[in-house]
């Protein structure tokens, strides 16, 4: 589910921009407003490593400052948080610039409202949204790592009777990117580390496996892919089930309408309860992910513009691969074997209750509309 912040100071509003629910639906969606005098941001390209032990840093430690079991909710993963002593299932999401509470779940609790803060999130292709006041709850806990008197946003977020509806919230950018993250989705764990000593160069895993560079941007991170041969700026988004392409992408420009067929399927934002967009399919001739290179590959597409990119790469390509998010060196290191990227330096356990100072979140007491 993707969170977009514009900034911090007052005035301003959350967007979350994907966390998408998939079920039977609709028609396609008509053409979208393009602009091609729009240049194109700097190209991130790709690179393929084969890592072995012998390459790390003699000086280079990771400390593991907490390891959580990942687990699938839904048509998402989660960890376990504890929130003032409940423990609860929160949705992972790399496409949230901001951890959040379901607004229901703050009532349920009882926490303690922050008089400081107060936010308007809106979802995917929606303008507005309920405004809540932040809460503070007096601990955050996400296995060993433990958050005291944080100020965390809080939104309208209702996931009807999908499984997600267990979940309290979002874990999003704001935190994750304070780390070093690995998620091993099939293997069921979810580790922050803290590199000590290691160098730009640094590579996390033996065995083999791709490197993409990324842009860490506007709490966004995104890479390049190729849609036939066409650059496309990408989110990498675990909050999102439903991979696709923005009706506005350059790919798609003078491709012939025939080709985009319609679907069964719909997205939906759960928050604020967001009105389901059609999805449509076209039909690329190659698409390129870092070494990555499907043939014949038919993708989602949406009407929609999307925040600093032009498509979205969500579980249905993750869930299968290893990804460690190095925001540190602005590194996306994925294994299509898993099993086979194994750590390549030591590491130091963290203690079991690492604690992290209270954090501010960027806003003011009533925010409005961008």
């Amino acid at each position: 589910m993707g969170v977009a912040v514009p900034g911090g100071g007052p005035g301003r509003r959350f967007s979350l921009k994907s966390a998408w629910r998939a079920r039977i639906a609709g028609e396609p969606p008509p053409p979208a407003q393009r602009d091609p005098m729009r240049p194109p941001p700097p190209l991130l390209l790709f690179a393929s490593i084969v890592a072995g032990a012998g390459a790390a840093s003699a000086a280079c430690r990771l400390d593991r400052v907490s390891a959580m079991p990942l687990t699938s909710l839904g048509a998402h993963y989660a960890v376990t948080a504890e929130i003032d002593g409940v423990a609860r299932p929160i949705e992972v999401d790399t496409g949230a610039a901001t951890t959040l509470l379901k607004a229901s779940v703050a009532k349920e609790l009882g926490l303690k409202e922050d008089p400081q803060q107060a936010h308007q999130t809106v979802g995917f292709g929606q303008t507005a949204g309920d405004i809540h006041p932040n809460v503070i709850p007096s601990t955050l806990a996400f296995g060993a790592l433990v958050l005291r008197d944080r100020s965390t946003v809080v939104a309208t977020m209702d996931d009807g009777r999908a499984p997600e509806t267990e979940s309290i919230g979002l874990l999003g950018d704001d935190i994750l990117s304070q780390y070093d993250v690995e998620f091993d989705f099939p293997g069921g764990m979810l580790t922050f580390y803290r590199e000590d000593g290691c160098f730009a160069t640094f590579l996390p895993w033996t065995g083999v496996y791709s490197a993409i560079p990324f842009d860490h941007h506007g709490d966004k991170v995104t890479i390049d892919i190729l849609l036939d041969s066409e650059r496309t700026r990408t989110m990498i988004d675990t909050g999102n089930n439903l991979s696709f392409v923005s009706l506005g992408a350059s790919a798609l420009w003078g491709a012939p309408a025939a080709k985009l067929k319609p679907t069964r399927v719909e997205a939906k934002s759960p928050l604020n309860n967001g009105a389901p967009m059609p999805v449509s399919a076209f039909p690329f001739a190659e698409v390129k992910i870092g070494d990555d290179v499907f043939r014949d590959k038919t993708m989602n597409v949406i009407d929609a513009d999307l925040p600093l990119s032009s498509a979205n790469l969500g579980l249905d390509y993750w869930s299968s691969r290893k990804l460690w998010i190095s925001y540190l060196h602005g590194q996306l290191f994925v294994a299509d074997d898993p099993a086979a990227a194994k750590l390549a330096y030591p590491i130091d356990a963290a203690p079991a209750a690492a604690q992290a100072a209270p954090a501010k979140t960027p806003g003011a007491k009533v925010a409005g509309a961008d």
